[in-house]
């Protein structure tokens, strides 16, 4: 599997991540199933693992660290923080240590920052930012990141104002044609050598049925690794097939994928950037 740079770092990484947020029984995921999946994925080139603090009220976390605490030299470790006070923020990262098994976090991140009012709470004085750079002193934390579904000019201001390592964001091919990181946001991260990781890649299941090119497509931008959420062993071993026999789009395969999915380009469809997620009526205000 193709390995890329981590941001201005020496870290190598491989193009898919294993998205952990659906390894769990609400999304019919059983514990021996999800364990078998994070070894198998171990087994077959994946070292990227990204979960939340708020997923599933730490189950994902908490099935992560069955694993960690055998194989933690084998795993990168990305985890994120909801709260943006910082003493709140503090509380989150040491249940998510204690979750996850382990004594630090390779990637803790300021999860879903969707507009410059959410950014001013963590990046305050006293914020969930600043207790970042703490934890980062202590140890607890290697690298220092942030997460954005809806504006690039979010993340685009977030880099301003901190020298975020990296930066989660929405790249499927849906997330091309409106508020697109692709387009707007990608440029500046590579100019400031931030390491960016791509989510969304299947919109929820929209582009399942074009899952192949979908992937391709996110890959071929210039993206450290691709974060998907699989919850069944025939996902995993469908996307690391993939993986292994990655090729960019060519020209005319990127015309004909957007040509396809134009038409599913709606806020229905992206509900991350809408106004409402669960109407998904209208389109978020910048």
């Amino acid at each position: 599997m193709e390995q890329r740079t981590f941001g201005n770092t020496d870290e190598k990484l491989p193009i898919l991540g294993f998205g952990a947020q659906r390894m769990v029984d609400e999304h019919g995921c059983s514990e021996e199933v999800a364990l078998s999946m994070v070894n198998y994925a171990l087994g077959n080139g994946i070292r990227y693992f990204d979960t939340a603090w708020i997923y599933s009220f730490g189950k994902s976390e908490e099935r992560l660290g069955k694993v960690a605490r055998d194989r933690r030299k084998e795993m990168w470790i990305a985890t994120k923080v909801w709260a943006r006070e910082g003493k709140e923020a503090r509380n989150q990262l040491e249940e998510s240590l204690k979750r996850l098994q382990t004594s630090y976090i390779d990637e803790w991140r300021m999860h879903n920052v969707w507009s410059l009012e959410e950014l001013d709470k963590l990046t305050a004085p006293g914020g969930a930012l600043n207790e970042a750079v703490k934890a980062r002193d202590e140890g607890l934390v290697r690298y220092i990141s942030i997460s954005g579904h809806t504006n690039p000019q979010v993340q685009i201001e977030a880099l301003e104002r901190f020298p975020f390592d990296s930066v989660l964001c929405a790249l499927s091919v849906l997330d091309h044609f409106i508020f697109s990181f692709a387009e707007e946001f990608l440029p500046i991260a590579k100019t400031k050598g931030v390491a960016v990781i791509g989510m969304k890649v299947l919109g929820l299941g929209a582009l399942a049925h074009v899952y192949d090119r979908a992937l391709r497509y996110t890959m071929g931008l210039p993206v450290c690794t691709v974060i998907v959420g699989m919850e069944s062993m025939d996902q995993l071993k469908k996307n690391i097939e993939v993986a292994e026999s990655y090729k960019p789009l060519n020209d005319e395969e990127r015309l004909q994928l957007f040509r396809e999915i134009l038409p599913l380009v709606s806020p229905k469809s992206l509900p991350w950037k809408s106004e409402e997620w669960d109407t998904a009526t209208s389109w978020r205000k910048r």
